[in-house]
C-alpha cells in the first residue's frame, strides 16, 4: 500500500467553524464504546472503562493523510455487550457541516457480542472520491447496538444517519482527514517512458472494454503514452470482462497485448497484475494500414482493492534480434516499437456484478412506490429470501427479510436493491429517493 504520513494537524477554518451535530444514545456507551481505530497513520486506542466512557469524543487533533482516488483499509475495535453493534464512517467530503450527503457514509460492518478484554475488530476499505477537493476534512465513527441483530443476523443496519437521535448504546467519534488532490503530471505517480532509448511509435487505435469503446489516430504521430484516464470501465470483482485492442502491426506477426491493473493501489504495476491479451492477428482491420486485432477476458480478482486505480494497455512489438531482447513491459524501456494508454478502473464490490444488474426476465418483480419519499415494498410471486440496498458507489446501507424497505434516512438519489429469491435466483433492481 501506499505510505501515509502524518502532517502537522492543520484545521482549516471552513472545518472549524462547520457546525456539527452529536448523535444521541439511549443508554449511552457503558460497555459499548469504541476501543480503537485504525485508519491510515491513526491508530488510536480509547478507554474501555465503562463507568467513565463518553457518548462523543473529540478525536480532531489526530489526523492522517489521504489521497483523492485511492482506497485506504480502516479497522475498529470495540465490546458489544448483549447485543451486536453496527458500525458506520462518515467523511464530510464537501465540507458543508454535514455528513449525511450522497456518497459521504460508509458502512464497515458489525461487531458480535464480547467484553471489553474480549473485543472484536472488524476492517473494510474506504475509497476517497477522485474528485473530492484537497483540504482537511471531519471523520466521524458511529458505533450503535443492534437488538434485532441478536436473533436475526441479516437483520438492517440499526444507523440510518450521523446524526441519528434513535441511537440505544455505543459511541462517536470525531477524526480529521487531510486530503491531497492527484494533481500531479501524467503518468505520474506511475513510471513513464523515461526508459525509452530508442522509439517507434506503432498506435493502439481502438479498445472496446466494459461497454466503453475509445479510438485514437494511426500515424506514428501519437505520444507514446496517451492519457485516457478521464475514461472510466467500472468493473466489479470476480467478474470476466472481455477486452478487444486493435492496432498497428507493421506486418509483423509478434506485436503482443499486454493490460496492467494496479489492483493493490501501490502505484506499480506488479507481477500478479499483468494480463496477457494475445498477438495481434495482422488481418489489417485498420483501412490502409498494417494492423491487427485481439481479443482476450480479463477477470477482477476477489482480493482487488474498491475505487479507482490505474489501467495500462501495453501493445508493444516482440522479438530477439540484433537489436536486442524486445519486449512487452509495464513500463516502456529500451528500444520500444508501441504505444502505451493508460485508463481508469472503478471496481465495485462482487455483489453488484454486471451479471446481476440485469434483469432475469424470469423473475416478476414489482418495486413500489418508486419514485419514493419514504419506504417500499418489495412484491415477488418466488418469495423473497432477503434484500440488500447499495448507493451507487456499490457501499451496502442496509439489508434486511422484510418486504418493506426503509429508506427514509437515505438522501435524494439513485439507489440499487439486490433481491434474492428464496429458490437463489438474484435481480437487482433501481429505485429513486425523492
Amino acid at each position: 500500500m501506499k505510505k501515509i504520513t502524518t502532517l502537522s494537524v492543520i484545521v482549516l477554518c471552513g472545518l472549524s467553524k462547520a457546525q456539527y451535530c452529536t448523535p444521541t444514545f439511549q443508554y449511552g456507551a457503558g460497555s459499548n464504546m469504541i476501543s480503537n481505530i485504525s485508519f491510515g497513520s491513526i491508530n488510536n486506542p480509547s478507554s474501555t472503562n465503562s463507568s467513565t466512557a463518553q457518548e462523543y469524543e473529540d478525536f480532531t487533533s489526530l489526523s492522517t493523510d489521504l489521497v483523492a482516488g485511492n482506497a485506504y483499509p480502516i479497522a475498529i475495535k470495540g465490546p458489544s455487550s448483549t447485543f451486536p453493534s453496527d458500525v458506520m464512517v462518515y467523511i464530510d467530503f464537501n465540507g458543508n457541516g454535514s455528513f449525511d450527503d450522497a456518497g459521504e457514509g460508509f458502512y464497515i460492518g458489525r461487531l458480535e457480542a464480547a467484553n471489553p478484554a474480549n473485543a472484536f475488530t472488524i476492517d473494510s476499505d474506504i475509497v476517497i472520491p477522485a474528485n473530492v477537493s484537497a483540504g482537511s476534512k471531519r471523520m466521524r465513527v458511529l458505533k450503535n447496538t443492534n437488538v434485532s441483530a441478536y436473533s436475526d443476523p441479516n437483520a438492517e443496519n440499526s444507523i440510518h444517519s450521523a446524526c441519528d437521535s434513535g441511537l440505544r448504546a455505543g459511541q462517536t467519534e470525531d477524526y480529521t482527514v487531510n486530503i491531497q488532490g492527484n494533481g500531479s503530471t501524467f503518468p505520474s505517480p506511475y513510471c513513464g517512458a523515461e526508459g525509452v532509448t530508442s522509439l517507434t511509435v506503432s498506435e493502439i487505435t481502438k479498445v472496446e472494454f466494459a461497454g466503453i469503446e475509445n479510438e485514437s489516430p494511426m500515424g506514428g504521430n501519437s505520444a507514446v503514452i496517451e492519457d485516457f484516464t478521464g475514461s472510466v470501465f467500472n468493473l466489479s470483482r470476480g467478474n470476466g470482462y472481455p477486452i478487444t485492442v486493435t492496432g498497428g502491426t507493421h506486418g509483423q506477426t509478434t506485436v503482443s497485448a499486454y493490460a496492467y491493473i494496479d489492483f493493490n493501489h501501490n502505484n506499480q504495476f506488479d507481477a500478479d497484475e499483468k494480463f496477457n491479451l494475445g498477438y495481434l492477428d495482422n488481418s489489417n482491420p485498420v483501412s490502409g494500414h498494417e494492423s491487427g486485432v485481439t481479443s482476450e477476458t480479463i477477470t477482477i480478482p476477489a482480493h482487488a482493492l474498491l475505487g479507482n486505480t490505474r489501467f495500462r494497455l501495453v501493445k508493444a512489438y516482440e522479438s530477439n534480434s540484433w537489436m536486442g531482447t524486445l519486449e512487452n513491459l509495464p513500463c516502456p524501456a529500451g528500444w520500444f516499437i508501441g504505444q502505451v494508454e493508460d485508463y481508469t478502473i472503478n471496481i465495485h464490490p462482487e455483489s453488484l456484478a454486471t451479471t446481476e444488474v440485469s434483469k432475469d426476465t424470469s423473475i416478476e418483480v414489482k418495486i413500489y412506490p418508486n419514485p419514493t419519499s419514504g419506504n417500499v415494498t418489495i412484491r415477488m410471486k418466488e418469495g423473497l429470501e432477503k434484500y440488500e440496498v447499495y448507493n451507487i458507489s456499490g457501499q451496502k446501507l442496509s439489508e434486511g427479510k422484510s418486504e418493506m424497505v426503509n429508506m427514509n434516512s437515505f438522501v435524494p438519489g439513485t439507489y440499487l436493491i439486490k433481491i434474492q429469491t428464496r429458490d437463489k435466483k438474484i435481480i437487482t433492481e433501481k429505485v429513486i429517493k425523492k
